[in-house]
């Protein structure tokens, strides 16, 4: 008898996670260093392609802090406290399973203070550096994929399109100064927005 009842409860549980609502699968947590972690959110979908990655920081109370919720490819490059990453940040307020509507950006953080858009800064230097027209730069910009190289910040930069003396990808080498001081930039004189699908706080010059 005891079977039968352990069997019916199986049953039962099935059917419920085939049900209407479905079984949610939990978060992964996947820890980086520095007390950063990569959190995987399977999509409703499930299929492993379609999840979500954000970046959290574990603080040492155990407190866990939202930094950005969705992760453009999940290579985040840290470096003590520092952590340099590619966020899809919202331009329009469209459905949060839709995955339109978004654009990647970099982005800079020491937690727990919020997640900076570095992305303007670092196009002002390599504008600086190559001669190139800022305002185009901010036009035709698409990615910016960060490294280490020589103990220096290496940015992979990419552009809508080349020609006519534009290039379609360039890289910016930064020292850990000038990473410094272009976030100090951002912090002085930035200012608080929200993104527009998941409301995430971030400072933008």
């Amino acid at each position: 008898m005891e079977l039968i009842k352990k069997l019916v409860f199986c049953f039962a549980t099935a059917l419920l996670c085939f049900g209407p609502a479905g079984c949610t699968t939990p978060p992964r947590i996947q820890p980086l260093s520095g007390g950063y972690e990569e959190i995987v959110h399977p999509s409703k979908s499930m299929d492993p392609a379609d999840a979500r990655v954000s970046l959290d920081y574990r603080g040492p109370n155990g407190r866990t802090i939202l930094i950005w919720p969705s992760l453009y490819g999940t290579d985040v490059f840290i470096k003590g406290d520092l952590a340099i990453f590619v966020g899809d940040k919202a331009y329009v307020s469209p459905d949060p399973d839709d995955p339109r509507g978004t654009k990647p950006r970099l982005f800079a953080v020491q937690a727990p203070s919020p997640a900076l858009d570095i992305t303007d800064e670092v196009l002002w230097y390599w504008s600086k550096a190559t001669g190139k027209d800022f305002a185009k730069a901010v036009q035709l910009f698409t990615l910016a994929t960060p490294v280490e190289r020589n103990n220096r910040l290496e940015l992979q930069l990419e552009f809508w399109m080349g020609g006519n003396g534009w290039p379609d990808n360039s890289t910016l080498q930064l020292d850990w100064q000038q990473v410094s001081e272009i976030m100090r930039t951002v912090k002085e004189k930035g200012t608080v927005h929200k993104d527009l699908r998941w409301g995430t706080p971030y400072l933008e010059n």
